[in-house]
């Protein structure tokens, strides 16, 4: 373990609680190693959560990437990061990429395969994607969450086709 992983750790055990020290400590580590893939997408995260500097944390990520494309959390971090900047093309690309990731948790990318469904308004996709993702949880915590994401977007689903056939019912 070197001094950016010692630093790395620090500032993923401080945030978000204590914004201060974790922001001190991946200052360190990124001055120990600019290439540490971890600090890259921690740093990435701070931005797009809690400064809304959207294209400091695009960069983060791209760069995270660039020098670690198997650190699976910039992935999860960077798809989530696409679908809530509405860049739906990228992340379907960034989730195609993960799921060829060895070590990449396949139901955490069906999950926001799901969310990117969900974000396109196909709702019975989002539900169908979301199934795969809860067959492929390996945790009692993460089989119960999916299947309240499952209920939620199977609601959804159900009021989007009821609207579609009161439409069709005025259009006719």
């Amino acid at each position: 373990m070197n001094a950016a992983d010692k630093y790395f750790l620090k500032a993923k055990d401080n945030y978000p609680h204590d914004l201060d020290k974790a922001l001190e400590a991946l200052e360190y580590g990124l001055s120990c190693d600019n290439e540490h893939a971890g600090l890259l997408t921690l740093q990435g995260t701070i931005y797009h959560n809690d400064l809304k500097q959207f294209d400091a944390a695009e960069e983060c990520f791209e760069l995270a990437l660039f020098y670690n494309k198997n650190y699976v959390d910039t992935w999860y971090s960077y798809i989530t990061f696409a679908i809530e900047m509405n860049d739906l093309t990228k992340a379907d690309k960034l989730i195609q990429s993960a799921m060829k990731v060895r070590g990449t948790e396949i139901a955490r990318i069906y999950y926001r395969a799901a969310l990117l469904a969900d974000r396109k308004g196909a709702y019975a996709e989002a539900v169908d994607t979301i199934q795969k993702a809860r067959l492929n949880c390996c945790c009692k915590e993460c089989y119960d969450f999916l299947k309240d994401e499952t209920d939620r977007l199977q609601m959804k689903l159900k009021v989007h086709t009821e609207q579609n056939s009161m439409i069709n019912i005025i259009l006719t």
